[in-house]
């Protein structure tokens, strides 16, 4: 999926709402969406650690043990509204 597809699919999501994401790998995972940025991440320099750059991802909150983490886009085939 590329950013602009993402935004779009997204973009009349209320945050917090539950979504399903369906992924090229065939997971089928329902989350809550938690945020409509999908921007990638730059890459930080910190004094002995560098953090890598990420690619555009999908921010989400997965269940209580997984709390909130970052689905890249391009695993992504589609995102679906299931309830708010």
């Amino acid at each position: 999926m590329t950013k602009e597809e993402a935004i779009k699919a997204i973009k009349n999501i209320p945050i917090g709402a539950k979504i399903q994401v369906i992924q090229k790998s065939g997971n089928i995972m329902d989350v809550r969406l938690s945020s409509h940025e999908v921007n990638k991440t730059e890459e930080k320099r910190y004094e002995t650690v560098t953090v890598p750059e990420l690619p555009p991802a999908l921010l989400v909150h997965g269940h209580i043990r997984q709390g909130n983490y970052r689905i890249e886009l391009e695993d992504i085939v589609r995102i679906a509204w299931v309830e708010e």
